[in-house]
């Protein structure tokens, strides 16, 4: 046999060592880079595979009422949430999504578009989730890499207390809004926010902290363990507790029925809302999660706007009550003599002019003074007695009650209404389209261009009962500390004056409001009824006063809306709530307390 003898240089020995070591070499300083410079980079990567956060959430605050009744809680759930990068086919696993939780896949993909913020961060995609349906979803696992659901909270509101406009509601946030909000508070797309009322006034408050807890998974992103040593603890929002006292707002809503209006009552001293009824309303538990799209449309079609808080949103003229505006200016300058008399006849003509502004009564009040001009609502003794004054004058007083202003009570969306100045008239009617003569004719019976609001009306006698001194402005929170509203400089003579003729309004049987009046020998009683006449329909009935008992002073502020007159319908109204009040021995509670 032939044999040929293997053999080799030591040239290519020594390149064959040369490029084993190198390689070795390679090796090694790739393994020590990773292993020991790049250690923290690449365990972080591991960690991140091997450990999965989750975000925990605790319960929204609770509302209470001033005795701790719950008037809003939470009700657990569970929504459903995916992360967009760990999805491997997204139109079939939400085709099977949808059928397991019956929800049509164009809806998931709306949503999906609507709250993803990104390729990392969870989306909501559904909510309210069965139990049968979580089970049906954990049992297939594996084929729904990325979805998530979780433990989430909606409002539970108190059977009787569903219809408070003042609650407000939550509803969903989407990536735009975000923005608006508060960055500590760590929104994401989909989840509630306070979207109205005490619910969007107290969202920081009410707004829970969320907390991160880390699940050890497997390579199939199935759970094997919970880690507890870098967990963040959720903590719950704070609870708010309200100056409403829940027998009274459920007395005042069922005196109120089904005519559209506001009555709202208040503890003068300290400014408290111990109810505040704004009909007609609607049911706050539709906002509960999602909002049923045909039932929101019912809502937002409906003429009788129930979505309006007409407590602090309702625009309307003032009628009478501002005859209060022109007594302090007459008796301020000095202007008349509250004992002076004048005819009314049924009817007034200015001076130089064919035009006739007849009296509420017809066949007229007879020989009046202010004393029975106000307890009468005598309409002529003010078209006559107002031509003493400006238009300047008269604004100037009622805009320093607070009309044409914000009240600063603490609910969102009020409104600040209308006191017209000469401006308005002119720039409205042009330089000759109007007279100062005329349009005041109009504003001291509070008609006209005049808009104010329930609420105004409520600081408007909240100001006359403490003669415009040390006036709290008003408030729901009962945790709120007091401030108070600017003091007026009327004279203590004036005040008296008015308040004598507010008396003789309840107290006298000639009074428009002897209908409100209780009888008590403890108690006081002031008020003043109107009547604003009214465009779209019947007039709508006023009653405005306050009445003090053991040095206590309450006020409150009825309005029915195409209801009629003030003296007739409001005021009886007003004295149901009086006795309510009065009567009720745990309404009577010392301002001094706490």
């Amino acid at each position: 046999m032939l044999k040929i003898e293997n053999r080799a240089d030591i040239f290519h020995y020594r390149t064959l060592y040369f490029i084993l070591f190198f390689c070795i070499t390679i090796l090694i300083l790739r393994y020590f880079q990773i292993q020991v410079i790049d250690f923290n980079t690449h365990y972080s990567k591991s960690e991140v595979n091997r450990v999965k956060p989750r975000t925990t959430y605790a319960p929204r605050g609770l509302i209470l009422d001033r005795d701790g009744k719950i008037l809003v809680e939470n009700f657990p759930t569970y929504i459903l949430t995916v992360t967009p990068y760990e999805m491997k086919n997204q139109d079939e696993q939400f085709l099977k999504i949808s059928q397991i939780i019956n929800i049509p896949v164009n809806e998931l993909e709306k949503r999906f578009k609507k709250y993803n913020r990104g390729r990392f961060l969870p989306t909501i995609i559904a909510k309210n989730l069965t139990f049968e349906e979580i089970v049906k979803i954990e049992e297939m696992r594996l084929d729904f890499p990325g979805f998530q659901y979780e433990r989430f909270d909606e409002r539970l509101y108190d059977s009787k207390s569903k219809n408070d406009h003042f609650l407000g509601y939550l509803r969903e946030i989407d990536k735009e809004y975000i923005k608006n909000l508060d960055s500590e508070k760590i929104y994401r797309a989909g989840e509630l926010v306070g979207w109205e009322g005490l619910e969007k006034q107290y969202e920081n408050d009410l707004r829970y902290s969320k907390g991160i807890e880390y699940i050890e998974v497997d390579t199939y992103g199935r759970e094997i363990n919970n880690l507890t040593l870098e967990n963040k603890l959720a903590y719950p929002g704070k609870n708010l507790n309200l100056t409403i006292d829940s027998e009274l707002q459920d007395f005042s809503r069922e005196l109120l029925g089904d005519k559209p209006g506001v009555i709202i009552t208040s503890n003068v001293r300290t400014g408290e809302i111990l109810s505040m009824v704004s009909n007609p309303s609607y049911d706050l538990n539709i906002f509960r999660g999602e909002t049923d799209s045909d039932e929101w449309k019912s809502i937002i079609s409906d003429k009788n706007n129930p979505l309006l808080n007409r407590s602090i949103s309702g625009l309307y003229p003032g009628g009478s009550q501002l005859k209060v505006i022109t007594v302090l200016n007459l008796l301020e300058q000095k202007k008349i003599n509250p004992e002076d008399e004048l005819l009314c006849a049924g009817s007034y003509s200015p001076p130089g002019s064919s035009l006739v502004f007849n009296c509420w009564k017809e066949e007229g009040h007879g020989v009046v003074n202010l004393f029975s001009a106000i307890a009468q609502s005598c309409n002529v003794y003010f078209y006559e007695t107002v031509q003493l004054l400006n238009l300047d004058s008269w604004v100037k007083t009622a805009r320093d009650f607070g009309f044409n202003d914000l009240t600063k009570i603490d609910l969102p969306n009020e409104k600040i209404g209308l006191i017209p100045d000469s401006k308005f008239f002119t720039n409205t009617y042009g330089r000759w389209g109007w007279s100062e003569r005329g349009v005041l004719l109009n504003m001291t019976l509070g008609q006209g261009d005049i808009q104010i609001t329930p609420i105004q009306a409520l600081k408007f006698i909240n100001i006359i009962a403490l003669s415009g001194k040390d006036v709290p402005i008003l408030k729901l929170n009962k945790d709120k500390s007091n401030s108070f509203y600017t003091d007026l400089g009327i004279t203590n003579d004036s005040w008296r004056i008015l308040k004598n003729a507010l008396y003789d309004v309840v107290n006298k049987n000639s009074g428009t409001g002897w209908r409100a009046k209780v009888e008590d020998s403890s108690l006081q009683s002031f008020g003043k009824t109107s009547t604003a006449e009214n465009s779209q329909g019947e007039p709508h009935a006023w009653y405005i006063g306050y009445f003090v008992k053991n040095d206590e002073i309450y006020s409150l502020v009825v309005l029915v809306e195409n209801g009629g007159g003030g003296g007739a319908v409001a005021a009886p109204i007003a004295g149901e709530i009086i006795k309510k009040i009065v009567y009720n021995k745990n309404l009577m509670v010392s301002s001094n307390a706490e």
